[in-house]
């Protein structure tokens, strides 16, 4: 039988610190009476560690309130600039580096392209170079930052934290939380990209308020992200939602650590069957190869792969409903660039053959969801840093 750990005053005095502040967070604009009467801490509780919050800069006193009699309260609120989470997003050869405050906010962000994803040294060492880029253009402290989470396109597994099955990034062996928190002394959260994309879309995006969807993304690789019940869903192994396994395709059509559905229905899988068939398409990379297919449908072979493409990804969607039975699926990369004729045919291929009436929306925050989903993973993960005293 396992014995419980007994509170200590430091512990305690943490957790009513943490109770003031997520107050303060989820109501600003409060006197010290009304804290002590939402949190049932006593008067005298409040007033001491309100004027430690005071003192060390995490809340301020903004203004008198209105008086039921007697002196004026004055109003308090919460600082969410005290400290910052770094979030790093990788989508395809481009990598977004950005801060956010306590609050889930965006603060700043910029870009780097990766030239040799190929290397993963030299990709770590982007990582490295632009922390210190982000850090230096917004004028922050190292300090003030409590945590990094890195979206990495990939398997994460986290008994080793090893990253597997990348479809652009070779990492080779290299465990990337361990090199990055050995370099810069701070917290390091790794979580596949695809996952805080589903988490940034429903706190900011079109999953807000919905419980149970299904975030489905496709790019050069292929992958999904679950919420059920209103909580997010990675599985035994971390891998829920890893839909690029699915066996949509030609089997023969494989490739070591990656999937049968990736291999020939994303991005790099559909490129390849054009150079098989000697097809030229005149882009480049920054270009939406679907929106250049939609451009050159009139070729026979191009509109072939068009709606093959089209169907399998309407396919790998139908067998996403029949499984989780969500209420919404949000369409997201690649799927965001269908064009009107594409869009219906999709939707309709969906609505004939799937089980149950899901809806299906399109994302609204681009590549800004890995960003979101990352400042909110990473308050999750360390926002209690933010409560404690360092001198305590």
């Amino acid at each position: 039988m396992n014995k419980l750990s007994k509170s200590t005053p430091a512990s305690i005095k943490i957790m009513n610190r943490e109770l003031i502040i997520n107050k303060l967070k989820n109501k600003p604009k409060q006197s010290r009476a009304n804290l002590s009467q939402s949190t049932g801490l006593s008067k005298p509780t409040v007033s001491s560690i309100v004027k430690e919050l005071i003192k060390e800069g995490l809340i301020f006193e903004v203004g008198e309130g209105t008086s039921t009699g007697g002196k004026r309260p004055v109003n308090l609120v919460y600082n969410p600039d005290y400290n910052y989470v770094v979030g790093i997003a990788i989508e395809n050869n481009i990598m977004y580096f950005s801060l956010g405050n306590m609050n889930g906010e965006l603060i700043s962000i910029f870009s780097k392209k990766i030239e040799n994803p190929e290397k993963s040294e030299l990709v770590l060492s982007v990582i490295i170079d632009g922390i210190f880029e982000l850090l230096k253009n917004t004028k922050v402290d190292e300090e003030k930052i409590i945590g990094i989470v890195i979206g990495v396109p990939g398997i994460k597994q986290d008994s080793d934290n090893l990253i597997r099955s990348s479809p652009t990034i070779h990492w080779g062996g290299i465990n990337l939380k361990k090199e990055i928190k050995e370099k810069l002394g701070k917290e390091v959260i790794i979580e596949n990209d695809v996952n805080l994309m589903t988490i940034g879309e429903h706190y900011k995006g079109q999953a807000k308020n919905i419980n149970d969807f299904v975030y489905l993304f496709i790019g050069n690789g292929i992958g999904s992200g679950i919420f059920l019940n209103g909580k997010f869903i990675k599985g035994f192994h971390s891998a829920a939602g890893e839909i690029g396994y699915m066996m949509i395709g030609d089997k023969e059509n494989l490739k070591q650590n990656t999937g049968v559905f990736e291999k020939n229905y994303g991005l790099l899988g559909v490129i390849e069957k054009l150079k098989k068939l000697n097809i030229q398409l005149n882009y480049k990379d920054s270009d939406s190869l679907l929106e250049i297919l939609q451009k050159n449908k009139k070729n026979k072979m191009v509109k072939e792969i068009l709606d093959d493409t089209i169907t399998h990804w309407a396919e790998a969607t139908i067998n996403i409903i029949s499984v989780i039975d969500p209420e919404t699926v949000i369409l997201s990369g690649e799927l965001l660039n269908m064009e009107k004729n594409s869009l219906n045919s999709f939707k309709e291929f969906v609505y004939n053959h799937a089980p149950q009436g899901t809806k299906l929306k399109k994302a609204k925050l681009g590549f800004q969801a890995g960003i979101y989903g990352a400042f909110h993973l990473g308050l999750d993960y360390f926002h209690k840093e933010g409560f404690q005293n360092s001198k305590q």
